[in-house]
């Protein structure tokens, strides 16, 4: 990798992931919940154990968390830096695809791998986030990149290289790597019959390196004496798989779904080749189609549906776009189709965003809503002004100049043009469209959170499932664990105020079962609430 390389690709995830990273405040309930992991590690000191509440958190290993804590120490605690690190994941991933495009095609594929990469709608989306999944990704590819590169050069280093990344993979996100690296490597060598199985050595050098990073976290709670976490961390992987997490249910076609038009335009350009035998010429073509489709597959069965869940597949979906556009020599109905359909999706963006500027409040009207909730969540007062059509025109010029390429036939030209207006657009909805989403969702109860910060207090969520009030309540490490205790929480006899938060129109049965509470204001479906003896500060909290 030469450093002119390494120049574009950090200039490009400069310019492209770093401005507006903080602007709006972190989602409940995953970027809220993992800055709140790092947050209570700088806080607290301790970097052993993953907590949340000041309690031990079992169900994710630390590595990530502690990238976020090192941001926070460097940036201080907040939305920048729980960000950061998918900054680091982007440049990471860039040079990655850059790397192993150039070791197994050339080097035009691994830069046309890269573009589709940050191209496409979801890929470039994540590295805006605080989420765990770059990473994830980025170490289970490298882990079966340099497997596959191993066997074809039979060098030990290389077989090293895929047990240290499957290892990390493991310290990300738990042993669920060790499932995806192991099967797409074990059904390779199956469809290959086995010819290109490495020797024992390389094997057992890749499974020592994968033990001994994997074990790491363990052996630390095992010496910080928290071994039952270790039980629990295991429990919660099984459970996982078997049940099917509440609100996170869907169909079976759901991941296939979220990829086709999530990974737009590279899902497009790729159908082609997944048909092609010509595609599967190359070997590694080979492994990274099977290490895709049986992560598919894989989670299409799992009951718990999560966008998250498929995104390793944004590796082997690029790969066949990358595949298909640096073999195109003209334009073929693929491109064009895919063209066409860029400009039928932003032409309904447009569409959507022009009907909430002309009727304001009307986006309750788009679809039917029956939750109270969600309809006083879109009934903010959140005005829309001609700057944030800025993503969509910009979407809709790219097509316009697309499609003139087309005519002209210049079809990498104007698949450049798209590649190069997703990642801009998507920056534009960074300071512009975000925001109002934001408004809409959770910023009447992260402003509450906000204004009891400098207070020594409880903050409890009441009826719903949320982290936000530890992060941006800064919350302490109360030591009175009644606090989990809902009538405790909930009565005069508490050691310090109390402040709640509920939503519509779940808060009146709180209010009829603890007569002791009394509702401070209501907005966007938030309802607050405090203890009566607490009134006096209300006027403090509006």
């Amino acid at each position: 990798m030469n450093t002119k390389t390494i120049g574009i690709a950090i200039g490009v995830c400069i310019l492209l992931f770093v401005p507006f990273l903080g602007r709006v405040h972190l989602f409940d309930w995953d970027e809220i919940n993992f800055a709140e992991c790092a947050r209570e590690m700088v806080t607290s000191g301790n970097y052993s154990t993953v907590t949340i509440d000041y309690l031990p958190f079992w169900e994710k290993p630390p590595l990530f968390i502690w990238m976020q804590a090192i941001s926070m120490k460097i940036f201080g605690i907040n939305e920048f830096a729980a960000r950061f690190p998918n900054v680091l994941a982007a440049f990471f991933t860039t040079l990655t695809l850059i790397y192993h495009g150039t070791q197994h095609q050339n080097r035009k594929f691994g830069y046309w791998w890269a573009a589709f990469y940050l191209g496409s709608f979801l890929p470039n989306m994540y590295f805006h986030s605080g989420i765990i999944d770059p990473w994830f990704n980025l170490f289970i590819f490298n882990s079966i990149a340099f497997y596959y590169l191993g066997t074809t050069k039979q060098r030990i280093h290389e077989f090293l290289f895929a047990g240290l990344f499957a290892g990390l993979a493991v310290m990300t996100k738990g042993p669920v790597a060790i499932l995806l690296i192991g099967a797409s490597v074990f059904l390779f060598h199956l469809l290959t019959k086995f010819k290109s199985f490495p020797k024992f050595t390389f094997i057992s050098v890749t499974l020592i390196a994968t033990l001994i990073i994997s074990l790491l976290w363990f052996i630390l709670l095992w010496i910080s004496g928290n071994k039952a976490i270790i039980t629990q961390f295991l429990d919660y992987q099984v459970r996982l798989f078997e049940t099917k997490d509440a609100g996170h249910g869907g169909p079976i076609y759901y991941h296939w779904l979220v990829l086709l038009l999530g990974c737009f335009p590279a899902s497009f350009f790729a159908l082609g080749s997944f048909f092609s035998k010509k595609s599967y010429q190359n070997p590694f073509n080979t492994i990274v189609l099977i290490s895709g489709i049986f992560t598919l597959v894989l989670f299409s069965i799992v009951q718990t549906k999560i966008i998250h869940y498929s995104s390793f597949c944004y590796f082997f979906i690029t790969y066949f776009a990358a595949l298909t556009v640096s073999q195109a020599e003209k334009p073929s109905i693929r491109s064009i189709w895919s063209t066409i359909s860029y400009l039928l999706f932003i032409s309904i963006g447009m569409g959507i965003l022009v009907y909430m500027q002309v009727f304001g409040e009307g986006i309750t009207q788009l679809i039917t809503i029956k939750d109270p909730f969600a309809l006083a969540n879109l009934s903010a007062d959140e005005p829309w002004r001609l700057i944030d059509f800025i993503p969509v025109l910009v979407w809709l010029s790219a097509a316009g100049v697309s499609i003139y390429f087309m005519r002209t036939q210049r079809i990498q030209q104007a698949i450049q043009t798209l590649l190069i207006a997703v990642p801009i657009g998507i920056l534009c909805i960074q300071a512009t469209i975000l925001p109002h989403i934001e408004q809409y969702t959770q910023r009447a109860a992260i402003t509450f959170y906000e204004k009891q910060a400098p207070k020594n207090v409880y903050l409890i969520p009441l009826g719903f499932k949320s982290y936000a009030h530890l992060f941006y309540g800064q919350i302490k490490p109360h030591q009175n664990n009644n606090r989990f205790n809902e009538a405790w929480v909930c009565s005069d006899s508490t050691d310090l105020p109390v402040y709640y938060v509920a939503r519509i129109p779940m808060h009146e049965n709180y209010l009829k079962a603890y007569p002791n509470l009394k509702k401070l204001y209501m907005k966007n479906g938030f309802v607050f609430l405090t203890q009566k003896k607490n009134l006096s500060l209300n006027s403090k909290d509006k």
